[in-house]
């Protein structure tokens, strides 16, 4: 099995031999499990120290930390693979309080203005947003622009931010910037824990399939479920109405 990481290598600024380590542990991670910091420095010609090292810059607790979570960041992205037959199934796995708070904040800023933010391939999804919500009669502006964030020019009450990974350093910083100005924010990311879910007011939570594959080389449902998502609280919105 094989893993892009060039996000982690960038995201953790990654040596060439800890990015080789770290697809060697990926790589063999059931056997990982059972393999101890110098049987799995061994085996990669490098030091113990440097295993430790490699989970520390990961923001693991440690060796042992690292493992098991990859492991299980692992055994999930199989068990995705298996449901995407039913994209709708994993909706019932969003907790209500996020779903009820996403239709609060619109309801809240139904007369604010509203800035939408993305990058790379969420980049059609935001704007499916922003027109979905232009013809409900909200007042949206999708941007990237670092000026529409800081100080809040606009006065926007609300911004809507997408994001797979939640850690895209474009996305990131027009997110602080909304914080920093009271702006509430809602996100719509992958599952894993990241910046993004962290500052928002409400996060999205939404079933990736491929974490580990940063350049999108491989299938994803991710987007498609964001629009599915997004569509249903439409809906519920509308039957509110």
């Amino acid at each position: 099995m094989k893993f892009d990481l060039y996000k982690m290598r960038d995201k953790y600024k990654l040596s060439d031999t800890e990015q080789k380590l770290l697809a060697f542990i990926l790589e063999h991670h059931e056997e990982a499990l059972s393999m101890g910091v110098r049987q799995i420095a061994a085996r990669n010609f490098v030091s113990p120290a440097l295993v430790i090292k490699l989970s520390k810059k990961m923001g693991f607790t440690g060796f042992t930390d690292m493992v098991y979570r990859l492991n299980f960041l692992i055994q999930n992205r199989a068990r995705n693979r298996n449901h995407t037959s039913s994209l709708t199934s994993f909706i019932g796995n969003i907790e209500s309080g996020r779903l009820n708070g996403f239709l609060e904040l619109l309801d809240r800023h139904r007369n604010d203005v509203i800035l939408i933010t993305s990058t790379g391939f969420c980049s059609p999804v935001a704007e499916f947003i922003a027109r979905k919500l232009l013809v409900r009669g909200y007042r949206c502006i999708q941007s990237n622009a670092y000026g529409v964030y800081d100080k809040n020019p606009l006065g926007a009450g609300l911004m809507i931010a997408i994001s797979k990974s939640g850690e895209t350093d474009t996305i990131t910083r027009v997110v602080d910037y909304g914080k920093e100005n009271g702006v509430d924010i809602i996100s719509f990311t992958g599952e894993q824990s990241n910046h993004i879910a962290r500052c928002s007011t409400v996060n999205i939570p939404i079933l990736d399939d491929q974490a580990l594959d940063d350049r999108n080389m491989e299938a994803n449902y991710f987007y498609a479920r964001v629009m599915i998502v997004f569509e249903y609280l439409m809906d519920q919105l509308l039957c509110e109405w």
